[in-house]
């Protein structure tokens, strides 16, 4: 593990996971910024001293050494955004596996080179979007792309409002807004890449549709924050139908989770993250079917402080299945018989995610003096990945 170390949001969320996934053990790590918070972390996790690094570079040196049955199997980044295209990067150049937090990366002159570089290698690379995690969501994209049950996609509203950052909290000490309100560790955008992205993932995995063209409207809301805060974006797909894509860092008082709702010439389906084993078929009739049951799930965080989403059995438990669809995927390449694993987003998908929040950067960017401004509509676009 790079990054996630004793006061990270993610990396306890993600150590739940691995230990939930039955199939994964945590063995060394590089977990802070400085050799001391990540030795200190490695203490709390009970690892041996020799398999706590200091930095990411002396992981990667020291287990490419190491004999092929000691050295680890892959390496999860759970570092702040613009973080994971160089550790991405040595990590591949040291022949290891990547499973990684979005983003894929923070601009498209690196999604462009890490995909480059990911396919020349042959190793495997996945990213932590866990939606094919939820049972609910693998039943909702068969009734959506196989079965037709809504007929013909017309319209589709993904939203994702949490409140946890409604206050200036990166000057007030907490850490978790701290790197995702400086554009030095998050990157060019904040909610944008922070929850935006979930929002068009979501859509194109689950419904098969392509997004083209977005027009987007983002900005800081909080006095003194530098990268936007709330984001909205309208978006047309190649087939026709239109969306919106709705997230925010400072809805006060939200803190569900993302919700899917897709209406059809037929019907509409909708699912909530904060009710995740629920899926709701409603016909032209107006009749609404639950097609999953299961109780809802408490979607808040474990504690009280001001934190991102992800903190409940529900998330948990589907990182923990995708954590077994990479794993499975490993062990095929080994040439272990496996079941066919689950779905996770694949570098492609990462890819196109980058694309997307690029379109919108530049759909929202000031137009330079003298110059027209930005096109109403922006075209979501994946540059071809040029050869080695």
């Amino acid at each position: 593990m790079v990054g996630g170390g004793a006061e990270s949001f993610m990396g306890s969320v993600h150590r739940a996971a691995i230990e939930q996934s039955g199939c994964v053990e945590l063995v060394c790590g590089a977990f802070g910024s400085t050799r001391q918070s990540s030795f200190e972390t490695g203490k709390l996790l009970h690892l041996p001293t020799r398999r706590v690094y200091g930095t990411y570079r002396d992981l990667f040196r020291r287990e490419a050494s190491l004999p092929e049955n000691e050295r680890i199997d892959f390496v999860t980044i759970l570092a702040p955004n613009a973080m994971h295209y160089p550790v991405a990067m040595s990590a591949i150049d040291a022949n290891i596996p990547v499973f990684s937090e979005k983003p894929f990366t923070c601009n498209m002159d690196e999604a462009l080179n890490l995909t480059r570089k990911q396919r020349s290698s042959g190793l495997s690379y996945g990213i932590a979007m866990v939606y094919a995690g939820y049972p609910a969501l693998q039943q909702a994209r068969t009734l959506l792309q196989a079965d037709k049950a809504i007929g013909t996609v017309r319209k589709i509203v993904a939203s994702y409002p949490l409140g946890w950052m409604a206050q200036r909290l990166e000057t007030a000490g907490n850490k978790q807004a701290g790197w995702r309100a400086d554009p030095r560790r998050c990157g060019p955008a904040g909610c944008l890449i922070d929850l935006g992205i979930h929002c068009f993932y979501l859509t194109e995995w689950v419904t098969g549709l392509s997004v083209s063209e977005a027009c987007a409207d983002l900005r800081p809301t909080v006095a003194g924050r530098i990268l936007d805060d709330d984001c909205s974006v309208l978006v047309r797909f190649a087939t026709g139908a239109r969306g919106v894509f709705l997230s925010s860092q400072i809805a006060t008082g939200q803190n569900g989770g993302l919700v899917l709702q897709v209406f059809g010439d037929k019907g509409a389906l909708a699912w909530s993250q904060s009710e995740p084993d629920r899926l709701l078929l409603t016909g032209l009739d107006g009749v609404c079917q639950t097609l999953a049951g299961g109780a809802p799930v408490d979607a808040k965080a474990a504690d009280t402080l001001p934190a991102p989403y992800g903190n409940n059995a529900a998330y948990i438990a589907a990182l923990a299945a995708t954590y077994r669809a990479f794993a499975a995927t490993l062990e095929k390449q080994k040439g272990k018989p496996q079941s066919a694993p689950a779905d996770f987003m694949c570098v492609d998908e990462g890819l196109r995610t980058v694309a997307f929040a690029d379109a919108v950067l530049r759909n929202t960017a000031p137009a330079e003096e003298g110059a027209p401004p930005p096109a109403k509509w922006m075209p979501v676009v994946v540059p071809p990945v040029p050869d080695l």
